[in-house]
């Protein structure tokens, strides 16, 4: 198996390098890159090194039409940029969650505004109930973690006039199947753990890219939550009039593609994402949206890939164009 295991690495090394050309990226420039994300390879250095070439070349050329006007966001390289995460995502949870709770009617909070009556955007981080970015690592798929605690604790810090950050790593290690820590998971069963069991807070259960024993105490809990809404009408108005009203909200997207992956700044946009759920392969947290001169109409959304990815950490995604890369296609948050 080991030996089949090279030979294909071998492979996708030949055909990554007679695509790209090896020349794109010189010995110094390899290992300046390496040296400053802490990036230790022995066996499989050709094979990272080749995927960083393609990489290098893609965001070359967008950038080119981003600097003729003809794409409204730029890319860049960063941690992330040697990574084949599409390859370690096939080992995700692919077993869906049980039938989720029906939550009933929830009473519109005083002053409610219907889409038609929203003259300008939000942005929660203004109001300080939004944390700092985190980054979840390159071989761990704990983005469920990152999207459940996160919004939890924006709605707990709007409850209680008071931001306490919650620890993703204690649902990576406690959380029980369907969810399975490094290899994916999901919110909704965060958030029946979270009910019942409670959640530590980041600083009691410090966050590593690994997942470990539980050593959870439900007697030290930081928060918890009576319940959850799940938005089911792929509904990007409606998205937004909760935002705005209520708080920040947990969705998923597809996010196997390199204008992801390398996003460095702007209004996201990618004409092969899709939107159905089957295709939903990343957790993110909607703290706003508002609306660029140029580009339009965007959400503003947290992402869990470190401060240095992106705008600090933020993507806007374009906002009311057909549902992009899923938006409005699995939206929750807590009921506190």
């Amino acid at each position: 198996m080991d030996t089949l295991k090279q030979l294909l690495i071998e492979v996708v090394i030949f055909l990554l390098f007679a695509e790209f050309g090896r020349s794109l990226v010189t010995d110094m420039q390899w290992a300046q890159y390496k040296a400053k994300y802490r990036k230790h390879y022995k066996l499989d250095d050709n094979y990272h090194r080749a995927i960083y070439n393609r990489r290098v070349q893609i965001v070359a050329n967008h950038n080119r039409l981003y600097a003729q006007g003809k794409v409204g966001f730029r890319m860049g390289l960063n941690e992330f940029s040697d990574t084949d995460q599409g390859l370690l995502f096939r080992y995700r949870t692919a077993v869906p969650p049980p039938q989720e709770p029906t939550v009933g009617f929830v009473a519109k909070p005083a002053g409610y505004r219907y889409y038609n009556q929203i003259t300008s955007g939000i942005d929660w981080r203004q109001y300080g109930y939004i944390s700092a970015v985190e980054n979840q690592g390159t071989d761990c798929l704990s983005c469920w973690a990152f999207s459940a605690s996160g919004v939890l604790e924006a709605h707990l810090a709007r409850k209680n006039s008071r931001l306490v950050p919650l620890s993703p790593k204690h649902l990576v290690d406690c959380v029980p199947y369907p969810s399975n820590g490094c290899f994916g998971g999901w919110v909704s069963v965060a958030f029946n753990y979270t009910r019942d069991h409670g959640i530590a807070t980041k600083a009691s259960y410090p966050y590593e890219p690994k997942q470990r024993d539980c050593r959870w105490k439900p007697q030290c809990s930081a928060g918890t939550l009576r319940g959850y809404v799940t938005l089911k009408n792929y509904d990007e108005r409606e998205l937004a009039e909760v935002v705005y009203n209520i708080g920040p909200v947990a969705v998923s997207i597809d996010h196997l593609h390199e204008e992801f992956n390398q996003y460095f700044g702007g209004i996201l946009r990618i004409p092969t994402c899709k939107s159905d759920k089957a295709n939903l392969t990343h957790s993110v947290l909607v703290v706003g949206f508002g609306t660029d001169p140029t580009w339009g109409d965007y959400w503003l959304i947290k992402n869990s890939y470190g401060a240095e990815w992106g705008e600090s950490g933020y993507f806007r995604l374009a906002r009311n164009a057909n549902n992009m890369c899923g938006v409005a296609s699995l939206p929750q948050y807590p009921l506190v």
